[in-house]
């Protein structure tokens, strides 16, 4: 939950709105205030936002929750469409996203995972018996509810008699968690959920992305033909898991008897290590004067009305005459924001709906960043990467960025004044001002870009950094995949540069998948890596490709 910002409405709908919960590709989603204190998450679709078919694709995710009726997904509580801004108000559900709470837990229990495995069944049972598939089923659409899962984010699912939105060789969905038949025919089935259900509940057992990390064409090659990663898992479970991530279909263990298998586990909610996930849910202010009293909407913001950024903004190159300036990082702080720990309320990652909300990403437009085990990365032979230093201290190669929150996400480099927003909080901010960095400053038209960094006067010893590389936000790279991409740990020496070359130095089995070089801003987040491989934001770049 993040305070209002001066380019934020007052009011969407009629909903007083209390403050910022989540964002993603298609827009922000908002903690709004309904009659009797009710509270409702209220996702706002930008008015700049030209994706193709984005409108079409909104209108039928709230022709699509308006048809869902299910204890396992958020209620409608209504929509605007017909004037910008366009909107969907759901209620409000506390709690963290599966990916966040075995994020900062770690995996659940065999008895834990056996009862999520049986809740999401039924709640999916539900919605197909409704004539909705889900089709994002992954961690962060399943908030942990103190009562039970929900399933949320339904951007891209689809009733029957819909018709589909999605363009000639392209697909919906997420690697790593959509079914075969999605990615080979274009064609899901209910049955296509089934596979999703068990990569989910394989990261949840595992903490380790069900078919590795890599590139998106060895995810997809992995999903098509190698078998979905249940290493150590109880045997039981591992069963079940395998029998929902058939290949084809028809070889898949209906829902009705995987919730006959699952059922007798006992409630969710009675688990006390679901419990413990869940965690205490932050309070959240009753009144607008409360959220007035505790920050979250400034006291000056007694009117109504659409804020200044809801209006359109035409993107503004800067050139220079210089190819590369160096600028010292700490110039890039417009403001300094304190951080959500992203668990409870805050948003996930890239076009990952946030914890407590309804979600905004729509399965294709990219910008945000994944963060956590959920983008894990696998070695060479596809198991999982180490979590330990080296024997000479370096970090392993597979990076867990400590800060999942909303603003971490959505940091985006502006080249009309040549820093990044939202400003984070770095990890020291006293290192942030002797850090500088090293980027194109004029339209870069070479398939390959090198930039840098150093410490203007002195490291400390054993001081590795990495960089995480967004492709321009809102770009269309399909599949609802990040669009981010990291380097390996680079160790750091007084006043040298460390240098690196994108995407040479991000094509490696964990990076994410590097991107070529199109048109738009591109983002240079910079990390401190610990030795065990925790990372934590020092600085934000970028450079614009023409």
């Amino acid at each position: 939950m993040e305070p209002l910002r001066p380019e934020d409405p007052t009011e969407i709908g009629g909903f007083p709105l209390l403050a910022r919960i989540g964002a993603g590709g298609m827009g922000q989603v908002y903690l709004g205030l309904a009659d009797g204190g009710r509270h409702v998450a209220l996702k706002v679709i930008r008015e700049d936002f030209d994706g193709p078919q984005a409108l079409a694709r909104f209108r039928r995710e709230v022709a699509t929750v308006e048809r869902v009726r299910s204890r396992f997904a958020a209620a409608m509580v209504g929509a605007g469409l017909a004037d910008p801004p366009y909107w969907l108000a759901t209620e409000y559900v506390p709690g963290p996203t599966l990916r966040q709470a075995v994020a900062e837990h770690g995996p659940l229990p065999t008895g834990t995972c056996l009862r999520l495995l049986a809740a999401l069944a039924h709640g999916l049972l539900e919605i197909h018996r409704q004539g909705v598939q889900h089709r994002d089923l992954k961690p962060g659409n399943v908030i942990l509810a103190p009562d039970g899962p929900r399933l949320i984010d339904f951007g891209i699912a689809r009733g029957e008699g819909q018709t589909q939105i999605t363009q000639t060789g392209a697909w919906n969905g997420t690697p790593g968690y959509v079914a075969p038949e999605v990615v080979r025919e274009q064609q899901p089935v209910p049955a296509s959920d089934v596979f999703s259900l068990a990569g989910t509940v394989a990261y949840a057992a595992t903490g380790r992305p069900p078919f590795g990390g890599g590139r998106i064409e060895a995810l997809i090659h992995r999903t098509l033909s190698g078998e979905i990663d249940v290493a150590g898992v109880d045997p039981r479970l591992a069963e079940l898991i395998g029998l929902c991530a058939a290949k084809t279909p028809d070889d898949r263990i209906p829902l009705e008897e995987l919730f006959r298998r699952t059922a007798s586990e006992g409630a969710l909610a009675d688990d006390p290590d679901y419990r413990r996930a869940v965690g205490t849910p932050r309070t959240v202010p009753a009144r607008l004067e409360d959220a007035i009293a505790t920050g979250l909407v400034p006291p000056e913001r007694t009117t109504t009305g659409r804020g200044p950024g809801m209006r359109s903004r035409a993107a503004v190159i800067a050139a220079g005459a210089a190819a590369v300036v160096v600028v010292l990082a700490g110039a890039f702080g417009a403001r300094v924001v304190l951080q959500d720990d992203g668990t409870n309320g805050a948003a996930q990652p890239s076009a990952q709906p946030s914890a407590g909300t309804t979600g905004t990403g729509n399965g294709q437009a990219a910008g945000g960043s994944t963060t956590g085990p959920d983008g894990s990365a696998t070695g060479s032979d596809g198991t999982p990467a180490g979590r330990t230093p080296g024997p000479d201290g370096r970090p392993p190669d597979e990076l867990l960025v400590k800060q999942p929150t909303t603003d971490y996400q959505q940091t985006t480099y502006s080249a009309t004044d040549h820093r990044c927003l939202p400003a984070l909080r770095p990890e020291d901010s006293a290192r942030q001002r002797q850090m500088q960095i090293s980027a194109p400053r004029v339209p870069y038209t070479e398939k390959t870009v090198k930039f840098g960094m150093r410490h203007k006067w002195d490291t400390p010893a054993g001081y590795y950094v990495a960089a995480e590389v967004r492709v321009p936000r809102g770009a269309q790279i399909g599949n609802g995949v990040s669009g981010a991409a990291r380097s390996k740990p680079q160790l750091v020496s007084d006043a040298d540069w460390v240098y690196l070359n994108y995407p040479t130095d991000f094509e490696w089995s964990g990076s994410g998948g590097a991107y070529p070089l199109m048109k738009g801003t591109w983002t240079i987040v910079w990390l401190h890596v610990h030795p065990n491989g925790d990372a934590y934001y020092i600085g934000c770049d970028g450079f614009t490709v023409a």
